[in-house]
């Protein structure tokens, strides 16, 4: 199988980004996912860096910093965890209520009904 997801527009991988966020941080409040997971698939500093780079919002640059960092909380304030995690999902939700739709929705998935 081979999933192709392409997006062009700024504000759709804005979008993408932030819902994906959402289902990282549950899987991770809910152990469904180890962060060395969650860093491999979205919480490197290059991400944060390409958003930069393509003129993203500088609230879901900044987020997407303050995401890479959850790893340390676990690792030096445990205890400050799951409000961390939770505070990092209601930011992002936000985000992605403030973000501008298409005037045309697009599909996500390349080649989805074919």
């Amino acid at each position: 199988m081979n999933l192709q997801i392409e997006l062009k527009d700024s504000n759709e991988i804005q979008k993408f980004l932030c819902i994906l966020n959402v289902g990282m941080l549950d899987s991770l409040l809910n152990n469904a996912l180890t962060f060395e997971e969650a860093y491999i698939y979205l919480y490197r500093p290059y991400v944060a860096q390409l958003l930069k780079q393509y003129h993203a919002n500088n609230e879901i640059v900044e987020l997407f910093e303050k995401c890479c960092m959850l790893e340390d909380i676990k690792d030096i304030a445990p205890e400050k965890l799951n409000a961390a995690i939770k505070l990092r999902k209601k930011e992002t939700l936000d985000l992605l209520k403030c973000l501008p739709g298409n005037e045309t929705p697009m599909y996500w998935l390349n080649k989805f009904d074919e």
